[in-house]
């Protein structure tokens, strides 16, 4: 009997139902009523929103294959089929995203004097910047990792731009060596330059490529290689009325972990070299179905889009932001406290349309009245800077009692919400 396939539920997959929600983002990528600022910040969404499927929902079913656990998705398939088949669907819908933005996009691009530029495209000035910007600033950054038979293979970082360099010793030795270059993601993903009316841009890792036999002496480079790997991100926490158990250390412990989690994906250059990509089959326990392969006029990680969107002189460029505005009630009682307002009548906020400024006024006025004795609140995303977590604070120092329940396990935010927890609780 076959157990890859049984009967298949009224219910819809959910991971397959995903893929078709992005295809819904993708269609605001293909939207020519956009303009192209616009349309360039859909397709860095997409390929946000693609990397957080694979790191949750692959992550997921990963978790039951790597564990021999038994998985039935609601299409009917078994856990590898459905593996199989969940990749295949997304190699499409990969393709589809990489070659709109190649055909259609970066046209668009040329069209607004926006250029994904070469070196060699620049005037002269240009060259000399960029080689003083790689001496002075790339350079210092990088370190090669080597693997060969006396070096271990490197922790290759998630969602990092990795350089793959095949080198053989200059003695006719045919043994090769593989060396990593991460690119840190403190450095900006493009060097900016303006030449008359046309603002190019050129990515990194061209400029890495150029100049990289400064790596590599007495060395033949044999091939070179841009990739980067998707990591598991799904975890599940054990959650225990037993005292004894540290909750929050093995949340901790978690977060360190989801670092160098299983890879679940690679995006990976057109042509690559392949005795690399067998070593990484190999070593990362994956097969040709997890590899994504990245044509040359388009770009590895499409996310990082966002800096030429950001460009200060695009800004007129993308539709004017609406502000939200205040509620009733509030908005005509400016002078008032909200203490005040609300003895006289209730108010009824909605977000995003109404500003949340109300609500960090009311907490703060909170923190500082004396007839305030306690504030209790319910947490689940707090941002670095969190104006909440300062009102909270101020009223602890003042002497409120302070209750805050938080959502420690808040999808892709478990360290904000760790590090503003242990700043409520010092306090």
């Amino acid at each position: 009997m076959d157990n890859s396939k049984i009967l298949e539920s009224n219910l819809i997959s959910r991971d397959l139902s995903w893929i078709n929600f992005n295809y819904r983002v993708l269609d605001q990528v293909k939207n020519e009523n956009k303009n192209i600022l616009e349309r360039l910040k859909f397709q860095s969404i997409v390929s946000s929103n693609f990397d957080e499927f694979f790191e949750i929902r692959v992550g997921s079913l990963y978790n039951y294959i790597d564990n021999k656990k038994n998985r039935i998705d609601y299409s009917g398939l078994r856990e590898l089929p459905f593996r199989d088949y969940l990749l295949e669907e997304s190699q499409l819908f990969f393709k589809d995203f990489n070659n709109y933005f190649i055909k259609n996009i970066i046209p668009g691009m040329n069209e607004n004097s926006i250029h994904l530029g070469e070196i060699d495209s620049l005037d002269e000035e240009g060259k000399k910047k960029v080689k003083k910007y790689f001496k002075k600033t790339i350079f210092p950054m990088l370190t090669p990792m080597v693997y060969d038979n006396f070096h271990s293979f490197p922790i290759l970082m998630n969602k990092v731009l990795i350089y793959g360099v095949v080198t053989k010793s200059s003695d006719n030795s045919d043994k090769k060596k593989i060396s990593f270059i991460q690119i840190p993601v403190n450095l900006p993903r493009f060097f900016e330059y303006k030449i008359e009316e046309k603002i190019i841009f050129i990515p990194i890792e061209k400029i890495i490529h150029k100049y990289i036999k400064k790596f590599f002496r007495s060395v033949t480079i044999e091939s070179t290689s841009l990739f980067r790997i998707i990591r598991n991100g799904d975890f599940t926490l054990e959650e225990s009325e037993d005292i004894e158990s540290n909750f929050l250390e093995e949340l901790k412990q978690k977060l360190k972990d989801r670092k160098f989690s299983r890879v679940v994906r690679i995006e990976i250059e057109e042509d690559s070299d392949d005795y690399l990509k067998s070593k990484l089959k190999d070593i990362l326990d994956i097969d040709e179905n997890n590899f994504f392969t990245v044509k040359k006029d388009s770009l590895i990680d499409l996310s990082s889009i966002n800096q030429i969107i950001d460009f200060e002189e695009f800004s007129e460029l993308l539709p004017t932001r609406k502000s939200p505005i205040d509620p009733f009630g509030i908005d005509k009682n400016i002078d008032k406290s909200i203490f005040e307002i609300l003895s006289d009548e209730d108010i009824f906020l909605h977000h995003p349309y109404n500003s949340f400024d109300p609500v960090i006024q009311f907490l703060f006025e909170a923190a500082e009245d004396p007839n305030v004795l306690s504030i209790k609140i319910t947490l689940y995303r707090t941002a670095k800077n969190s104006r909440v977590i300062d009102a909270l604070l101020k009223a602890s120092e003042n002497g409120k009692h302070v209750s805050v329940l938080f959502e420690a396990k808040a999808r892709f935010d478990e360290e904000n919400n760790l590090k503003n927890g242990y700043k409520l609780e010092k306090a």
